[in-house]
């Protein structure tokens, strides 16, 4: 494997089959040709024969520039990553007492995270006490939820002592 790219792909002197089917530079057929005269007919034109499909029999060919073709699907590699949505999940923690402050700092830490195309996971911990007020958790996490303009992927849910849900920006 070459860069991550090509995989298995034999090329000039690895291709073990005595007989294959050829396609040249154009691609045409050519049908089957033996080896030798395969490899005489790509280097007569300065090219490598890489074996496309080595599963069937004989195994299909062609008359190629290896370098040339290496280098397009690099490329056409780094656009198809470029191109990706690279969406990461971050965390926030609240807490049922935040201060108004805490709260504004990580509701704007939250929509930066937005902007990064991020989604954020909103997690509520409830500490002694604090059990007996669950209806006001999730009253926290919606409060959040409508400061920072996102909604909620998944709906608020509750395991144990923790409160969490899954928001992305509003469209």
């Amino acid at each position: 494997m070459i860069g991550g790219i090509i995989k298995d792909q034999r090329i000039n002197e690895e291709i073990r089959a005595n007989e294959v089917f050829l396609i040249d530079e154009n691609g045409r057929a050519l049908g089957k040709v033996a080896y030798d005269q395969a490899m005489w007919l790509a280097f007569a034109k300065e090219l490598d024969l890489v074996e496309i499909n080595p599963n069937i029999n004989p195994p299909v060919c062609k008359i190629i520039d290896y370098n040339k073709e290496l280098y397009r699907r690099t490329k056409e590699l780094q656009k198809q990553k470029s191109k990706a949505k690279n969406t990461e999940l971050k965390e926030i923690r609240l807490s049922l007492k935040i201060g108004k402050h805490d709260f504004d700092v990580k509701a704007e830490r939250t929509k930066e995270f937005f902007e990064n195309g991020s989604k954020v996971k909103v997690v509520l911990i409830l500490i002694g006490r604090e059990m007996a007020f669950q209806e006001n958790a999730k009253k926290v996490i919606d409060e959040f939820v409508n400061a920072v303009q996102g909604e909620c992927e998944v709906p608020v849910k509750r395991e144990g002592k923790r409160f969490w849900t899954l928001i992305k920006k509003k469209k």
